[in-house]
């Protein structure tokens, strides 16, 4: 059978429609999926930065809401004490509506969604009081109108973390919506990142209070085994010096010089102390001085003849500056505690680049940083055997962990009986 000219351009033409609509709808499909992936590697990108939390449930509420097609999102967290569920982030609501929307535990589909432990969704909000479980209060009734002025439908997913939910997303759109499986699943996986974020934030502030109660540790060690052993050894001097005064004033001279040495040393550990409870005092200070302050500091705790040489001036990166200074204080710390010594050199010396004309071709060394640092302490104390001492021993596993950068050279040596020598190198190039 033969069909008229007309028809089959009319059939064609209608297939080419046909499959350019299906092309399309693929395409379409394609690109929605690829522009949620590149959201979701947005969001891990975030959530593994230092940005506080806000931040970052800010940056996730706003992608809900590009990728879930929402016209508002609203993060809601659980206060455990008083049972009621506050908004700590959210985009496209009214300033009324963040005014009252604090909702109790189990009100709305938002306190539902806290008590079923599963996404609710509401199709209409004005009819969501004889859809929900729970009578509404007059305080919730009062909140849906104000969001039904504006919207229509309402999803309400839990943040679950660790089997315990802490709050909800909430997604809400101004016209009528049926949600489907899928549409849900995509909210529960933002929500899954939106309770990472909140798991993370938690394990940072515990992490950093953790540190902070280290740090406090150390200083009250510090203010105990330095600073009041120190004033303890002052006091006794001094109490007994008007008596020696009596008998042999050569010997009391001798005393007063003590009493000086110590309340000297006293001083300058105070200061070094002070100055740790204040962490930018430490990166704002010359490397040079923070050596010879804790040099003071041990001076009047050791029996000890104390040569330090410093020789030029040290520009260094502060994480550099903060290792050499805590391994020169874990050394003298050594020193003072363990090595009976009487005689101790320091050596800090600061060398331009200028000199090291190799190194600057090859391009191993930053121009504002062009200079090499070497710290050298050594005393003859008592020494140890590297080989039968543990690393957390003698603080050698501080020293080593400070020095762990790849930029750095530390070598520790020590025999029994033949003293102890302690070198720091930086940059570890060799020229």
């Amino acid at each position: 059978m033969k069909y008229p000219s007309h028809k089959i351009k009319s059939n064609a033409a209608e297939g080419f429609l046909i499959m350019d609509k299906n092309t399309r709808e693929q395409l379409d499909e394609r690109e929605h999926r690829r522009y949620i992936a590149e959201g979701f590697r947005g969001i891990l990108a975030v959530l593994n930065s230092n940005e506080p939390l806000d931040a970052i449930l800010d940056y996730i509420t706003l992608y809900a809401r590009r990728l879930l097609g929402a016209d508002a999102v609203a993060i809601y967290r659980l206060q455990v004490d008083t049972n009621l569920l506050c908004i700590q982030s959210s985009h496209g609501l009214s300033k009324k509506f963040l005014a009252q929307a604090t909702i109790p535990l189990g009100q709305g589909a938002t306190g539902q969604a806290v008590i079923q432990g599963k996404p609710v969704a509401i199709t209409d909000v004005s009819h969501a009081p004889e859809i929900l479980l729970q009578p509404p209060t007059p305080e919730m009734v009062r909140l849906l109108q104000t969001l039904a002025k504006r919207f229509r439908s309402e999803l309400s997913v839990p943040l679950i973390i660790k089997q315990e939910i802490v709050g909800t997303m909430n997604l809400y759109y101004i016209h009528s919506r049926v949600f489907e499986q899928e549409d849900i699943d995509l909210a529960v996986s933002f929500c899954d990142q939106t309770a990472l974020a909140i798991e993370n934030a938690r394990l940072r502030e515990q992490a950093q209070e953790e540190a902070v109660t280290t740090e406090r540790n150390r200083i009250a060690r510090e203010l105990h085994d330095s600073v009041t052993q120190t004033i303890f050894s002052a006091n006794l001097i001094a109490e007994v010096l008007p008596t020696i005064w009596t008998l042999n004033a050569d010997e009391a001279k001798r005393g007063l010089d003590d009493l000086h040495k110590l309340t000297r040393g006293a001083l300058a550990e105070m200061r070094t102390l002070l100055l740790e409870l204040r962490p930018i005092g430490l990166a704002e200070a010359r490397l040079e001085e923070l050596i010879k302050q804790l040099t003071q500091g041990v001076s009047g705790r050791i029996r000890a003849d104390i040569q330090v040489h410093i020789e030029g001036e040290a520009v260094l990166p502060t994480d550099v500056k903060l290792a050499f200074y805590r391994i020169a204080q874990e050394a003298l710390n050594n020193i003072s505690k363990h090595s009976g010594a009487d005689k101790v050199e320091i050596e800090l010396i600061s060398i331009p680049a200028l000199l090291t004309k190799k190194r600057r071709q090859a391009g191993l060394v930053q121009q504002q940083f062009s200079q090499s640092i070497f710290m050298l302490i050594r005393d003859n104390g008592s020494g140890f055997d590297p080989k039968s001492v543990l690393g957390e021993h003698l603080g050698l596993g501080i020293m080593q962990e400070r020095a762990s950068n790849t930029q750095f050279n530390l070598s520790i040596r020590s025999e029994p009986g033949q003293g102890t020598e302690i070198s720091l190198h930086w940059p570890k190039f060799e020229y």
